[in-house]
Parts: structure tokens; sequence; C-alpha cells
């Protein structure tokens, strides 16, 4: 978490203020920050601590190189690459608190039950976030394929991934930061709490609707191209640079609505916002009273206005001119320019439509609420100094314990994540070779339908008859390995019983080199060369996975694999009900026979619809 933000508020309270309210108020902002801070400090301690507790490893380095198998696509990354999205499900999978709890394969990759492909776009887009900066951000994800689209955006909800916000129609709000914190400022009405590129997709989409470049800045043309359209964000530059606007969740009235022209209106989750006049940040006004009938005003006299009608506007635009008197319906600005009436002319202004979208990712706790302490009413009973530096830090702890809320939320989500999702016995795997392309999932994804014709090629029984033919070397005991060696030819009795006497374990056995054969008391270099030839022979062998061979088409059936994947998941409540598979037209039919070949009648529907 960023402290900067809570710091700057407390230097800006070193305000003499002969006051006894003063200090209590002083005493209970400082009584939040403390409460915050020991919360911050315990949601450390418990990472430790579950590191200790849940076979986490303390050797991990951002240096280390991970290898995973994607469901059958070998993929290489750095940790610190994998990691670099704090507070997500993809963090936390390799950030090497779980790391002996993961599942993996015969040759000690971790192992993901996803689409490969969808899985290599993502690890794309982290390989381009090392390389990239705030204001040229990376790509989002993307398939070349449209038809894997929605297999991919299942995968960023899945792993708690947010793409980055975009406003590319608009000609004001050009820097990467700017466009962030507008996201952020509107998520935050919706009532997320979490920050891109952490917590889920996106869940702000943004339309131009109105653009005074292309169309006459007027009042008459702003009500005709703005009303009736829902949420709409409005966003003013002036001529000497400043930006300036506001947000609303309630219409804007049409001047051929004579009944609503000429009224206040309620809008609770509107506010203001103000980027440049010689403040050293960005600010957001919020209502200083939710429950004020006075957010926005209808009137044809003037464009855009918030507040409380005529004189007492905090904004409203008139032609080509903002007047700006914030402090009466809206918080005041940081700045003197954003109070007492002052007037800007119009460089360019532009009316966004803003939709909310379901990204959030599923949790199986969902508590983004913000402790009483913190929920503290707009202060305006000091000085307008004093009251705007105090507001200032009730909105940055605000923010903070947002922030800590979304972190504590994610830590509570991860076991039960990794649990599920990542952790399971190598003997689960199974190994498809679909035509010669290589497949690999868990036997529990080709289940999800009880009555299919892969489910019951997987079951408890028909698996066993042929998982139990692969080696388990590194699950041998002493005795096994004993009696291994005492059947290799030409290996003398005395020497298979050293094995017995150090009690060589399967895992060991595998592991041991030149050295490690001296240690246990084997001498002859022709005994040695031999036995080291031998246990090369069975790595090779113990890491063959059973091979079950499909013969159908590996796009048919890959669609049908990755639709049982997002099913499971689902199933699981990780992610929203999957859409059915998308597939291109010239398939469509040998696509239909491989589901129904294996999900015979009625069971079908399940792929199909």
């Amino acid at each position: 978490m960023n402290m900067e933000r809570l710091n700057s508020a407390i230097n800006s309270l070193n305000i003499s203020e002969n006051d006894p309210d003063y200090a209590t108020e002083i005493n209970k902002l400082k009584e939040v920050e403390e409460q915050l801070l020991d919360r911050l400090q315990e949601l450390e301690e418990r990472k430790r601590n579950s590191s200790a507790v849940y076979d986490g490893s303390e050797y991990v380095r951002d240096d280390d190189v991970v290898e995973i198998n994607a469901g059958g696509k070998i993929i290489a990354a750095r940790r610190g690459t994998l990691c670099q999205l704090k507070g997500t499900r993809l963090e936390a999978l390799f950030s090497g608190r779980w790391e002996k709890k993961l599942q993996r394969d015969g040759s000690g990759r971790i192992f993901l039950d996803v689409n490969g492909d969808c899985f290599q776009a993502i690890v794309d887009f982290l390989n381009e976030m090392t390389i990239s900066s705030e204001e040229h951000p990376s790509e989002p994800p993307t398939m070349i394929d449209v038809g894997y689209k929605q297999v991919l955006m299942q995968y960023l909800e899945l792993f708690g991934l947010r793409i980055p916000p975009q406003m590319p129609d608009s000609n004001i709000i050009t820097q990467y930061s700017q466009v962030k914190l507008l996201h952020k400022w509107l998520n935050e009405e919706d009532g997320s709490s979490s920050s891109i590129c952490g917590g889920g997709t996106s869940d702000v989409e943004l339309s131009l609707i109105y653009h005074s470049s292309k169309e006459n800045l007027s009042n008459e043309n702003f009500h005709s191209r703005c009303a009736n359209q829902g949420n709409t964000l409005i966003i003013i530059e002036t001529t000497e640079g400043h930006i300036v606007g506001g947000y609303t969740n309630e219409n804007w009235s049409s001047p051929d609505d004579p009944m609503s022209i000429g009224c206040w209106c309620k809008a609770n989750k509107s506010f203001l916002f103000a980027i440049g006049f010689d403040m050293s940040s960005p600010c957001k006004m919020d209502l200083i009273n939710a429950d004020c009938k006075h957010a926005i005003y209808n009137c044809s006299q003037y464009g855009a206005a918030f507040g409380g009608g005529c004189a007492q506007c905090d904004l409203k635009v008139t032609g080509s001119r903002v007047y700006l008197n914030t402090g009466h319906i809206y918080e005041c600005g940081k700045s003197e320019k954003l109070m007492d009436g002052h007037c800007y002319n119009i460089n360019e202004m532009e009316v966004f439509r803003v939709s909310y979208v379901s990204g959030v990712p599923h949790t199986h706790q969902q508590h983004h609420q913000l402790r009483r302490s913190s929920k503290r009413k707009h202060v305006k009973r000091f000085s307008k100094e004093t009251n705007r530096a105090i507001n200032e830090k009730w909105a940055t702890i605000r923010e903070l314990e947002a922030e800590l809320c979304s972190l504590e939320e994610s830590f509570e989500d991860e076991e039960l994540f990794i649990t599920a999702f990542a952790s399971g016995e190598g003997k689960e795997l199974i190994t498809l070779n679909v035509s010669g392309t290589i497949m690999v999932t868990k036997r529990s994804t080709l289940q999800v339908a009880d009555d299919s014709v892969l489910a019951r090629q997987f079951d408890d029984t028909k698996w066993t008859e042929q998982g139990c033919t692969n080696l388990r070397v590194k699950e041998w005991s002493p005795d096994e390995v004993s009696d291994w060696v005492a059947n290799i030819a030409h290996i003398p009795d005395d020497v298979a019983a050293l094995f017995i006497e150090h009690e060589v374990s399967g895992s060991e056995l595998i592991a041991l080199n030149e050295f490690g054969l001296k240690e246990i008391g084997v001498k002859r270099a022709g005994t040695i060369c031999l036995l080291l030839d031998e246990i090369s022979t069975l790595k090779k062998t113990a890491s063959e996975d059973v091979v079950t061979l499909i013969e159908h088409s590996p796009y048919c059936f890959g669609k049908i694999l990755d639709y049982l994947r997002l099913k499971r998941l689902h199933d699981e409540d990780f992610i929203d009900e999957p859409p059915l598979p998308t597939v291109c037209d010239n398939q469509k039919n040998r696509f239909e026979k491989v589901v129904r070949y294996y999900f015979p009648g009625d069971s079908s529907k399940l792929i199909l619809g």
C-alpha cells in the first residue's frame, strides 16, 4: 500500500486551532489512522504465517524461472513477472506462499488446468508490462482467434486481473494516469474499491455522446445530445489548460420535457473533479450530503449544472463558459480558483455515457465495506483551510481503507482458490493425444457431466486400470528401492543392502549422483557407472505420462475441453456462468458430431444449448 498520500494529508494538518472540537477531530483522525496501520501490519503477519503453515517456501526469488504446464502447453516466465499485479489470485499463485501445495506434472512443472493459448496471452501481457510505462501501458491481453475471446475473459476474471482502462475517444484526457484516476473514481461510485490491474476486469465502459469540437458548443446542443442518457461523465478543458467536470447517476432532461426543465434533481452518487488549477494533485469533490435534492440542475438557460441552482451552482456551463463556485452542495476544491464564482472560457467539452459492466472476480466472501470509523461526514465547522485539510485526510483514509479491504479480501480468498484450482496429486492429471496434439487436464474436468462418455471413460475403475501402469518412483519405499537395485544385472547383493541400510527413498534415488552413491558406500567405479545409467533410464520412464489417444479434431475437442474447464470453475463459484463455445462456421457440423458422440441424447444440451 502507498502511504505517501496519508503522510501528505497529515502534513497539511499542522494548523493551529484554538477549539476543543478541533482536538477531538484530530484525535479521531489519529485513532483511525493507527487502526489502519495495525490492520496493515496484521495482514502482513498473516501472510508470513500462511507461508509456514501452508508449505510456502522462503527461498523463492523474483528471478526464479517458473515452468508452467498450462493444459499441455509449456510456458516459462520469471516469478517477478508473474507476480507484478499485487493482490490478485495470479500473484498469490506464484508468490511462493503455496509453493509446495501446487499441483505438478511428472516433470515437476506447476500444472494449471487452463487453455494454454489463453494463458500465454496473459503471460505476454505481463511480459510487456515489465517494459511499459504508466503513460504507455501494455496492450490488454488479446487472442488472434476471436472465438477464444470469451474464454480469455473468463480467465481474466478467474485470476482477478483488470484490463487497463481506455479513453481513446477523448481529446482532453490523454494521459494514462488521468484515465486511470477517472476510472477509479467511477468504480468507487459503483461500489468497487479494487484497483485497476488487480481485482476483476475494468468495470466501466465510456461511450462518447457529445463532443464540442464536432458540434456547436451550446446549451441546446448539450440537452438534445445528452438528455435521458443515464449515467454521464462531463469533461471540460479551459483555454488555460485546466480540466474540470462532473459525474451524475441521473438523467439530464430534454428541452422537450417542460415538466423537468428548471428542476433540481437528487443524484446521490454525483461528484465533481478538477485537474490543474495550481493544485499539486487532482481532486474529487463529493456531495456534502448524499441525500441532497439539488445534485444537478436542469435548466434551458444552462448546459450542465451541478448544485443548488442559479447563483448557488457549484459548476455550471453557460454557452462557451464554465463557472465554478464549489463548497455549496459539493465539497470545496483544493484551489481558490475552484471557488468564489471564477469563470473560464471553454476550449473543449466532452460528455460520455457511463455503463457499469460485471467484471469483479468471484470470491467466496464479498465484504468491501468500510469500517464505521472512517465514514465521517463532511467537516465544515472550522476555518476554511482547516476544513479542507481535515476533509482531505478523511478522504485519504477512506481511499486507503478501501484498498486495504480489497487486499484483506483477496488474502482470505487465497487458500480456497489454491486448494480448489491449483492443488492436487500428479496422478490425477490426464494426458490426451488428440490426433497428434497433446492436451493435459484434470480427471475431475472430464467428469463434469456424470452421464457423458468422457466421464465413464475416466471413472475410478477404468482410470485405475490405466493409471497404475505408470511408475510412481518418487513414492517408492526403501524396500522397493532395494528390490529395484537387486534386480539390476551385475549389481552385487551387498550394494542393494546399502540402499536399505541408508533408507534411500524413491525421490532420493532419482536425485542420486556419483558423489551421493559414494557417500552411501558404493566404491567400485564400474558399479557406480552402471547405477547412474540405470537411474537415468528410470527417471525418463518415471516421467512418462500415460497418454490416451483421442481420434477427433483437436479444434473441436479443444472447444469441448475449454468449456468443461470453465464449467467446473463456475460450479466451484470462481467465475460467472460460461457462454456456450463459439465455433467457426466451417467446423460447426463436425463440432456437433463430436459433442453428440461424447454427450449423447439430452446431455449434449450442456454444450450445444
